[in-house]
């Protein structure tokens, strides 16, 4: 990362009373876990302090807004969907029960909204378009 970057991002913070509540070890522990998933990988979007709101993806290994500094949360949807015919509703498998000590485990503040969580990468915590808890 570059002087340039730091400075741009120290200033969106000041000027938006920002403080950051992530650092590259947090970041590296999440994303390096879920890339070593064999089978499946959780949708995710995500806001950057300097923009909007990302579509949702599953690529982990490269559409990440790098460097990481940029993204102010993180939304992981928590549940897979997988197909069994063309009549037959989809078979849902929640993946909470690893996903939510991932991030405790890493130490990232985070918020859970039915099948959503999202990760706080500064805060105070910015609720912009989460779904409302049930």
């Amino acid at each position: 990362m570059t002087d340039d970057i730091r400075r741009k991002v120290l200033r969106i913070c000041t000027e938006r009373g920002l403080a950051g509540a992530a650092n590259n070890t947090k970041w590296d522990k999440l994303v390096s876990a879920i890339r070593n998933m064999d089978e499946w990988r959780p949708s995710y979007r995500c806001k950057v302090i300097d923009g909007g709101i990302s579509s949702w993806d599953t690529e982990w290994f490269y559409h990440l807004p790098f460097p990481l500094i940029y993204i102010e949360w993180l939304d992981i949807g928590m549940h897979q969907e997988t197909n069994i015919g063309r009549l037959a509703k989809p078979k849902v498998t929640d993946h909470s029960e690893w996903i939510i000590p991932l991030i405790e485990n890493t130490g990232f503040e985070y918020q859970v909204s039915g099948d959503i969580m999202r990760v706080f990468a500064y805060l105070p915590k910015n609720l912009e378009d989460f779904p409302p808890s049930a």
